[in-house]
């Protein structure tokens, strides 16, 4: 299932799911089935970069790339190659969102002191 199709089983079912940090809150508490609470879980990752996307009005095809930029923000991508560290750039240099922007300051600051260490 797409996080949308989550959202609208969601609604369906009279529960709101909104980003909390790191963790995903069902509103109203304690109304969720275990069996859609082990989907969310399962989802939980992809639903909080569409949630996130949705709050900032990006649209859903940016959702991706949030949890690209918490990927590079978390040190996941030191040490890549010259051609993942552009890719990235590109991607990340269209989406107007706080986390995106910080991403590529540190993809920017990598790879100003990558050059600075090459003769």
């Amino acid at each position: 299932m797409t996080p949308s199709e989550i959202v609208i089983e969601a609604t369906q079912r009279g529960l709101r799911l909104l980003p909390a940090g790191n963790m995903l809150a069902v509103v109203p508490k304690g109304h969720c089935p275990p069996d859609f609470a082990d989907l969310l879980r399962a989802h939980k990752v992809e639903l909080l970069d569409w949630l996130e996307a949705r709050t900032h009005n990006l649209p859903s095809d940016c959702a991706p790339w949030l949890h690209v930029a918490k990927q590079i923000l978390a040190g996941e991508f030191i040490g890549a190659d010259k051609s993942t560290v552009t890719s990235l750039t590109i991607g990340l240099r269209s989406i107007n969102h706080p986390l995106c922007q910080q991403a590529l300051n540190r993809l920017n600051q990598s790879r100003n002191k990558h050059k600075k260490g090459s003769i």
